[in-house]
């Protein structure tokens, strides 16, 4: 997997395992949180046609994951569309008579489809549980934002904007359009809607198409979990995999002209050697207002993915009086690729690069663009085994001049960030934002959802049986002064039992790890929470600055007041440890105002502890 910078859009090149190049398939990832989950698997996928034997480009649309940023009132859906066409146009200079075929996914294969439409060098295109409509996916995304928005309003859906013009653009596009010019080979893998699947291909047929055919695909529902719980859909993939190689000339096949022998395929090519990227193109940077981004790989056998974000011009090597340019190191968090949710973290990236900050954002092991790539669910989130990532990411920054560059992590990414500072001097400061847990022990996270249920099916609940999620305890003493949750009590739609079992257990524990924080060193009533003093005490003994960001009424405020009291007292007593809470913030910062109060957070703590003494 080679990154690269093709018409200023993110690529990845994953080049074929073997022999010369004679099949580029172009994949569309889809738009929003649909396309933020289904990222890992489309990798898996992309490996595993190059495993095939064919080449394929995957890339970032404009305003996702790692594409450039574009104004609220842009047309995202025609920017997407461009890039599609500028892309395919690459492809077919870059390895001139090489086949190309088009796969897209959701909404991204109504984008390959209309694409297709209009470019009739595409011999074969590949459809997942597409959206045949753009009028479909706009009630789609009506019913999953829960409001009603007028035609000259956007539209957002977890963090996903819509401007009144995206809307308008994604309304015309229909996957009828590839009635006027169709591939001559095409597969519909669905997993829903299949009628309307099968009067598209008819319709296609009629219109002179070659071999196209719609293929039930259950399994493609895999893609629409979280980040950490999809799986890769294999029976539909493999099935992909098989059709598309098929269509790939066999070598040694060519006639003296230098054309494949294609008979029965639908697919003319001639074989190209050169497999690889073009220099200029892997070296690429990604330019951006006030900012510069390159992708690169690092690690033990370049195993990591990176992004290096910087301000323009930026001083990486110190030199005598003049010091590095600060650097963040931003943790990849869940199953996430590096991105973040709804972009949180190349949001924060391209903010702190405006202030002179370069941070490097990464995919620890079984997220975004890592390897090998985790097919199944991802339960490497609270393990030690991914602080080597963070270490492998320490000793580049370090390569580079950043010997003590700031760590940055939400939920299980400030887990991460905060057990490899207990391993590695290197961190200069941690800014943890709504850590669940200081230590984890037992069962990996999520192994209850994979533990056998009672007839043979896949666990439904966690182990506790009552199906209780607290939020944090100061919410509940707001919650019960008020009248819906009197009417909801009577109306028995409260777990009264459940909530109660589950606070005493949280306030008796509460209690317990006041006395044991008052024990003398070595003397042990909580395992658990001696470690974590132990852990904790062992980074302020070092001095090392310590930000706690909460959402004000986050559920890991439970776990901060249970070991080191209200607000976490006994903790921010201690010289550079600050908590900063931020109201009505939800979990993951994707409300737009909560976000930007964590990024000015973040950029104001950073250019304060950089900012040269008097």
């Amino acid at each position: 997997m080679t990154p690269g910078v093709v018409h200023n859009t993110p690529v990845q090149w994953h080049a074929p395992a073997r022999g010369a190049l004679r099949h580029v398939v172009l994949l569309c990832n889809t738009l929003g949180d649909e396309g933020l989950y289904a990222y890992r698997p489309l990798v898996a996928l992309a490996e595993d046609l190059a495993q095939a034997g064919l080449g394929v480009l995957r890339f970032s649309f404009p305003d996702q994951d790692d594409g450039v940023d574009l104004a609220p009132e842009a047309d995202a859906l025609q920017a997407s569309l461009d890039t599609v066409l500028d892309l395919l146009a690459w492809v077919q200079q870059q390895w001139p008579g090489v086949a190309i075929s088009l796969c897209g996914y959701r909404l991204g294969a109504l984008l390959a489809a209309e694409a297709a439409a209009r470019s009739p060098g595409v011999g074969a295109l590949a459809l997942l549980a597409p959206v045949l409509s753009g009028r479909i996916a706009l009630r789609e995304l009506a019913l999953k934002s829960g409001q009603a928005v007028a035609a000259d309003q956007a539209l957002v859906q977890d963090g996903w904007h819509l401007s009144p013009a995206s809307r308008e653009t994604l309304a015309r596009l229909d996957a009828q359009a590839l009635l006027a010019a169709p591939p001559a080979q095409g597969r519909v893998f669905s997993d829903t809607g299949l009628r309307a699947a099968e009067k598209l291909v008819s319709s296609l047929q009629l219109a002179g198409a070659g071999d196209w055919r719609v293929e039930p695909a259950e399994d493609l529902v895999s893609l629409r979990a979280y980040s950490h719980l999809v799986t890769v859909p294999e029976a539909t993939f493999s099935a992909l995999v098989a059709w598309l190689a098929g269509l790939t000339p066999v070598a040694g096949t060519a006639d003296p002209a230098g054309a494949a022998n294609t008979e029965n395929t639908g697919i003319t090519a001639a074989p190209h050697q050169t497999v690889a990227l073009a220099d200029a193109v892997c070296s690429a940077t990604l330019s951006l207002p006030g900012a510069a981004e390159r992708a690169l790989r690092l690690g033990p056998q370049q195993r990591l993915a990176g992004v290096l974000c910087t301000p323009p011009g930026a001083r990486t090597q110190p030199q005598a009086g003049h010091p590095a340019t600060p650097c963040l190191l931003i943790l990849s968090t869940a199953g996430n690729p590096s991105a973040g949710q709804s972009r949180s973290a190349v949001r924060l990236a391209r903010a702190l690069a405006q202030r002179g900050v370069a941070s490097l954002r990464v995919d620890v092991r079984g997220n975004g663009n890592s390897l090998p790539v985790q097919r199944a669910r991802n339960w490497a989130m609270y393990t030690e085994a991914p602080t080597d990532d963070v270490v492998a990411a320490l000793d580049w920054l370090q390569q580079q001049g950043w010997a003590q560059p700031a760590v940055f992590g939400l939920c299980s990414g400030a887990y991460l960030a905060l057990q490899a500072a207990v391993q590695d001097p290197r961190p200069g400061r941690l800014l943890l934002v709504n850590l669940q847990s200081f230590l984890w022990q037992g069962a990996p996270f999520g192994a209850e959802l994979e533990a056998p249920a009672p007839g043979g099916g896949a666990a439904a609940a966690p182990a506790s049986g009552d199906g209780v999620q607290l939020k944090h305890l100061g919410r509940y003493k707001q919650i019960i002064f008020t009248r819906d949750f009197w009417r909801r009590l009577f109306a028995g739609e409260v777990h009264v039992w459940g909530v109660t079992r589950r606070l005493a257990a949280k306030l008796a524990l509460r209690l317990a790890s006041r006395v044991q924080a008052s024990l003398p060193t070595g003397w042990v009533l909580l395992p658990q929470q001696a470690a974590v003093q132990s852990r904790v005490a062992c980074l302020t003994q070092r001095a090392l600055p310590i930000d706690l960001i909460y959402g004000d009424t986050d559920a890991g405020l439970n776990e901060l007041e249970t070991l080191f009291g209200r607000q976490g007292q006994r903790l921010t007593r201690q010289p550079g440890v600050a908590l900063q809470l931020v109201p009505g913030a939800d979990h993951m910062f994707i409300d737009p105002p909560s976000l930007q109060t964590l990024i000015q957070y973040v950029g104001d703590t950073l250019s304060l502890s950089n900012a040269p003494s008097a």
